[in-house]
């Protein structure tokens, strides 16, 4: 018997996989109709985007956490210094 689930699961990864290989090819017939010069810009341009949003993204994980560091570091001063546990009996002293 044959579990249903991973044969859709096959499924699925076929029908991606006839998707990346249209793709490709779409692509590739893009590419050979272009001129030497718009091939040059869209190749600079693939490249700056591949360098650019790795690092944008980079970047604003860092600031976040930066940020998230600075607000804990600034709301403890405000709260003050922890108190230690005192049971109940305890209140007189």
């Amino acid at each position: 018997m044959k579990n249903a689930s991973f044969d859709a699961f096959a499924a699925l990864l076929a029908d991606m996989g006839n998707a990346f290989i249209r793709a490709g090819r779409y692509v590739a017939r893009a590419m050979a109709s272009m001129s030497w010069p718009a091939l040059l810009v869209s190749c600079v341009a693939l490249a700056l985007a591949i360098t650019i949003i790795p690092l944008a993204l980079f970047l604003f994980v860092i600031f976040m956490t930066a940020r998230m560091v600075v607000i804990a570091c600034a709301s403890r001063k405000r709260r003050g210094p922890a108190t230690p546990y005192r049971t109940v009996g305890d209140a007189g002293e």
